[in-house]
Formats: structure tokens, C-alpha cells, sequence
């Protein structure tokens, strides 16, 4: 790399993937200060980098081919010395491509080398397996060879004060969050109704318990709120993005399937226990000290699996709900 004044990153497409390239930006942002950090994502995400402080400033993708032209046409107006390519895709690495950007690092695949200026090459070895490695060589930090830590956010005091809103008044011993969607699938989700009677146990012990998810996830959100009565409280469909991550953080803990929430909450700095059924949490678990990962023993795992798959939700099923429980007063206990 030889100018680092002005730099673009072409954002990861998922909730999760995003948070886990956070520490790679946060390295970067250490070692290089001066640089300007403009990250490029579709709309969805777009609240999500800003609250993250590396970040100076967000441009929205726009769809479809005509999307490609004009977003390509706007980076070429903002200068950009250098774009690193969080995405697999042909598209993240045809943008500033037309753009013109000098330097274009990402990695090979999807018939789009030719369009990079300098091919990143992931790092190796047995403990450099978890996602958040991968970020890190595109953005050539690979000399450091340091560990990408924890992901950060910044919190908007307003929306703070919102989330306190809508959780008012609080329960005697707290809240402790509920999230059963995985966008993924039936694959990554942990049976409803195991949340419905983890939720019933902690309320019976004095806990509120908030039951959150997306839009999509309306229908089951309700079904598991249900069956906990009144001492639930339902939000799914609810509440922004930023809104999300401020109730994740007002929590005792909250629970989770392997899912972009999962990485959320933990990015606040939330206690999370998340359910994994056969995907790996060597290479995709949530980032940060107050974690832990609930899952079936003597099994093979993999960090890409079917979104239906009947051996992940045989995994999921056999984990019952007394061993979350316990992992949950487990973690509180280090309050």
C-alpha cells in the first residue's frame, strides 16, 4: 500500500460478518490514524457502522446494475486512494473497480482477481481459524500478527435513553433478552419452544424477560412471548438496529441462537449465551470475554452448513434448556 489518506472498505453483506471484521478495522484505525475510513454497505447495515468509531464516514450501495454505475460514479468523486474488499462477491470488487480506485486488496474467487491490485493471502495456523483473522490480511495487518480483539460500539446516549423507554419499569432482577431467529434458517435455531421454557424458569426466578427479533420474526417472537405471559415483554419488529443493540446492552444476559444478533449483543458488551447446533464457534462464535457457547459434544461441525439440514436440528434439540440456564447464572455470576 502506498497512500493511506483516504480509504474505502466495501463492507460484508451479513449482520454477523460485519461485526466480526470490526477488530480488523479497529487494528487498522490504531496503527494508522489519519486515515480517513469510509465504509460502503447496503442500506440495512448502514446504521450499524454508524456507531462505530473507526469509521468517519457510511455510503449506502445502491441495487442492481444501474446501482452499480451510480455508486461506482460517486466513489469517483470522493478520491479514494486505497479500497479494502470485505465481500466475496464479483460485484464488491467491480465497484471500485469503475471507480478507479488506485489500490484494490481483497481476496481471489468469484472470477474477480483481475480486478484486484494486490491479492490477500489469509493467515495460517490452528489458532487463526475464526473469522475475524480474515479481515485483518486484506487490510495488510498480517506483519502484526496480533490477535483481532473484541469488536466496539459506540452507542448513541439518545438511543439509549429510548431503549430505557421501552423497558420501563425495570423487573426486580433485570431483564435477560431472548433472540430464537436466525436469518439463516432452521439450521441455526435452537427449538422455540426450549426458549419459551427458558424463559418461564428465569421469570419464575425474578428476572423480566424481553423477547427480540426482526420483522420477519414477528410470528414466532409472539408464540415464545406467549407462552412466557406477563412476565414477557414482546419488541420484535420493534425497534431499529441501534435501538436492538441499546436493549441488548441494558440486559443481565441475553440468549442466542448462531445468528447476527448473537454478534450483536456481544459486540455491546452484553453476557451472552449462544446455542450452536453444528456450526463451528471456533470460526464463527461471538467475539468478546463475557460469551459463552452452549453446544453438542462428539460431533464433526462446519462453518458453512444447509439452511435445512435434519443432523442440525437433531444437534440443536438435544441441548436442553437446564444447560443454557445454568450457563446463563453462570455468567451473571461475574457481574
Amino acid at each position: 500500500m502506498v497512500m493511506l489518506e483516504n480509504a474505502l472498505i466495501c463492507g460484508a453483506n451479513w449482520l454477523g460478518d460485519s461485526i466480526m471484521s470490526m477488530p480488523a478495522i479497529q487494528q487498522f484505525k490504531a496503527k494508522y490514524p489519519e486515515c480517513r475510513l469510509t465504509m460502503l454497505v447496503k442500506p440495512k447495515l448502514a446504521e450499524l457502522w454508524s456507531m462505530h468509531q473507526c469509521i468517519d464516514s457510511v455510503m449506502e450501495v445502491k441495487e442492481g446494475f444501474p446501482g452499480t454505475l451510480g455508486t461506482a460514479g460517486a466513489l469517483k468523486k470522493r478520491g479514494f486512494d486505497t479500497a479494502f474488499i470485505f465481500s466475496n462477491s464479483f460485484r464488491s470488487a467491480l465497484i471500485p473497480f469503475l471507480a478507479g480506485v488506485p489500490e484494490r486488496r481483497g481476496y481471489p474467487g468469484h472470477q474477480r482477481s483481475w480486478m484486484l491490485t494486490d491479492v490477500a493471502s489469509p493467515y495460517l495456523g490452528a489458532d487463526k481459524t475464526h473469522q475475524s483473522w480474515e479481515y485483518p490480511a486484506i487490510m495488510g495487518l498480517a506483519e502484526s500478527g496480533q490477535a483481532p480483539g473484541a469488536p466496539e460500539l459506540r452507542i448513541p446516549e439518545s438511543i439509549s435513553l429510548k431503549a430505557r423507554q421501552l423497558i420501563s419499569p425495570a423487573k426486580n432482577k433485570g431483564w435477560i433478552g431472548l433472540v430464537p431467529g436466525a436469518a439463516y434458517g432452521p439450521a441455526k435455531r435452537w427449538p422455540a419452544e426450549y426458549f419459551s421454557e427458558t424463559g418461564r424458569v428465569l421469570a419464575k426466578s425474578g428476572y423480566g424477560i424481553l423477547v427480540m427479533g426482526a420483522q420477519g420474526e414477528l410470528d414466532l417472537c409472539a408464540g415464545v412471548a406467549g407462552s412466557i405471559e406477563s412476565d414477557a415483554l414482546n419488541l420484535a419488529g420493534r425497534t431499529s438496529l441501534p435501538e436492538l443493540a441499546a436493549l441488548f446492552g441494558l440486559c443481565r444476559a441475553v440468549i442466542t441462537n448462531d445468528s447476527g444478533g448473537m454478534h450483536l449483543a456481544a459486540a455491546t458488551g452484553a453476557n451472552v449465551v449462544a446455542v450452536f447446533g453444528i456450526t463451528d464457534p471456533s470460526k464463527t462464535g461471538p467475539l468478546g470475554k463475557k460469551v459463552r457457547v452452549v453446544f453438542d459434544e462428539g460431533i464433526s461441525r462446519s462453518r458453512d452448513i444447509e439452511r435445512i439440514s435434519s443432523e442440525a436440528e437433531a444437534s440443536l434439540k438435544s441441548i436442553k434448556p437446564r444447560r443454557v440456564i445454568d450457563a446463563v447464572e453462570a455468567l451473571m455470576q461475574g457481574d
